[in-house]
């Protein structure tokens, strides 16, 4: 009888198991990916923030320090979207599903921001305190449409 289930299950038992660390393997990229995606939109809301309040007033427009922020933020904006993985709709994200439903749309509020971003350093380099403003407010409603379509709460 242990002959018998060591040659039926023990073949079977052996291949389960050898499928175990590709499992693995596969939550640790989606883990990653995940992780990967906020500290980028962590970073980037951190120098956008600051951008905010250049703008509200509560700090000073120096432009060579807002050029310095604008940079990080363009920088910031090219990073998040490769932590967008198949499979990385599941875990602690904030993501909605629809990200990987309706992949063109995701992705030219993507190529949005990272243009509007980019004119935003521009803008600061020329010191113009009216464009910074507007061109902010259009950069931060492109990121809110975005949040609004494809984050969860």
């Amino acid at each position: 009888m242990l002959t018998t289930i060591r040659k039926r299950w023990l073949p079977a038992l052996l291949a389960a198991l050898m499928l175990v660390p590709p499992v693995l393997a596969q939550d640790r990229r989606t883990e990653q990916a995940i992780k990967h995606r906020r500290a980028a939109f962590t970073l980037m809301a951190t120098y956008v923030n600051r951008l905010v309040q250049t703008a509200d007033g509560q700090r000073p427009f120096d432009a060579r320090l807002t050029t310095a922020d604008a940079r990080a933020v363009a920088l910031l904006s090219q990073l998040p979207w490769e932590g967008f993985i198949e499979g990385s709709e599941r875990g602690d994200t904030r993501a909605r599903e629809d990200i990987w439903l309706d992949d063109d749309k995701f992705k030219t509020y993507a190529g949005d921001l990272q243009r509007q971003s980019l004119t935003l350093v521009t803008v600061t380099e020329a010191g113009d305190l009216k464009r910074f403003k507007s061109t902010l407010v259009e950069m931060r409603n492109t990121c809110s449409a975005c949040h609004k379509a494809y984050r969860k709460d």
